[in-house]
């Protein structure tokens, strides 16, 4: 058996705060098999402390239309107790005119939203917008101009499914969005397959990592399940899925009544104020780390010593419940000392594989070397997260760097 001997100080890996358990059906078709997406989700969850539990009716080619009278799809909606219902159109319908959609798509979106509430009147359904082909739609072209391109079909996919959220009070999974931004960030990264239509493995990644952020309401930067990809290529999909779901929040979810619990936080002196920007919560309730809580939407709080406290926000409404955490820093800590922060990071042993702890209050991105130089992991880390690896005996050499450009590193030995 391996030993490990720690160079700095060994500490317990913290719990994972605000782990969520979410039950989700996807009803659609190729989009959703290729690559397996539920799994990928499944995966990215699982790697960040959260649970998919899922099922999924997806024949090739299917349409609404035909999901609505489908003997397996209705089956499935009625298994159980679903909290979310994702819906995805055949790949091309949603882009055809206004016209046909109003004819082919919205009055079937509208069944299978009324079957999915009829099961449970507080399942969210979720549209899950798609991607434009990568060089338009050919087939289709003569019959509906815009969509000859690749914009032009994006653009008339993006306006079928935010009409159908509006129409049956429900939520969008912007995967088609943050599709967009990776073509123009990343051009590099190939989203598609061979047949410039489904998703490649890169393409099923990025979807499963806006789904993350539509499902679960958390970034999905932190994880570590990469789906084999490279390092730099995944990192860049997950940021992108958050920042194009999270950073346009109310966007996507303007319907519906999914719960998304957060708040800001401000100090001055003892004093916390702390500003709820929850969504779809009529019920707040507040700890503040030192044994008081609260039940009003924004409370103050003044604490009576210094010290680093845990704030919990759990915002409900009768459908959904969800926890928001953070901490708060009371006493001297300047705006200063932040920014001059270095990259703290401890190495420890867990569940007999190494794990980098980063226990400063900036992400990092972190590299690992071996002796002779050669990069052995690379990834980012939100602060208090903690990354496993799995290493052969040796000396190893880590680098780590903060957003604010602040370097440190250090060396470890695994025997």
């Amino acid at each position: 058996m391996r030993k490990f001997i720690p160079v700095l100080l060994f500490v317990m890996l913290p719990v994972l705060a605000n782990a969520t358990t979410r039950r989700v059906l996807f009803i659609g078709n190729s989009y959703v098999y290729t690559n397996n997406l539920p799994v990928i989700l499944q995966q990215l969850a699982t790697s960040l402390g959260d649970t998919l539990i899922y099922e999924e009716s997806v024949p090739g080619g299917m349409t609404f239309q035909g999901h609505s009278t489908d003997p397996t799809t209705l089956n499935k909606i009625k298994a159980q107790q679903w909290d979310i219902v994702v819906l995805q159109e055949q790949s091309q319908r949603p882009a055809f005119s206004p016209a046909q959609v109003a004819v082919d798509v919205y009055p079937y979106a509208r069944k299978l939203d009324s079957l999915v509430r009829a099961n449970k009147a507080c399942t969210e359904t979720m549209f899950f917008m798609t991607w434009g082909r990568k060089n338009g739609d050919a087939s289709n072209c003569a019959a509906y101009p815009p969509i000859c391109t690749y914009l032009g079909m994006q653009q008339s996919l993006r306006e079928s499914y935010m009409q159908m959220a509006q129409d049956n009070n429900s939520i969008v999974s912007p995967v088609g969005a943050a599709w967009k931004q990776v073509r123009d960030s990343f051009p590099s990264i190939d989203l598609y397959s061979p047949d410039e239509s489904h998703p490649s493995v890169s393409g099923s990644y990025l979807a499963a990592c806006v789904f993350y952020a539509s499902i679960f309401h958390k970034n999905p930067t932190a994880s570590t399940f990469n789906n084999g990809l490279s390092a730099t290529d995944a990192a860049n999909l997950k940021r992108i899925a958050g920042k194009v779901v999270l950073d346009s929040f109310s966007k996507w979810n303007m319907y519906g009544n999914y719960t998304y619990a957060n708040f800001t936080k401000s100090v001055a002196g003892n004093t916390a104020t702390f500003t709820n920007t929850s969504v779809y919560a009529n019920t707040n309730s507040w700890t503040f780390g030192n044994g008081n809580t609260s039940t009003l939407v924004s409370p103050s709080h003044t604490y009576a010593a210094n010290g680093k406290y845990q704030v919990t926000l759990t915002a409900s409404n009768t459908c959904f419940t969800e926890t928001k955490k953070d901490s708060v820093s009371i006493g001297a800590v300047s705006i200063k000392s932040i920014f001059d922060e270095k990259p703290n990071i401890i190495i420890t042993n867990h569940n007999g594989k190494t794990a980098l702890l980063n226990s400063s209050t900036l992400p990092i991105y972190i590299s690992v070397y071996d002796i002779s130089g050669r990069q052995v992991k690379s990834g980012q880390l939100q602060a208090n997260t903690s990354m496993q690896i799995d290493l052969q005996a040796g000396m190893y050499i880590y680098k780590a760097q903060n957003i604010n450009g602040m370097v440190s590193g250090g060396k470890f030995t695994v025997q």
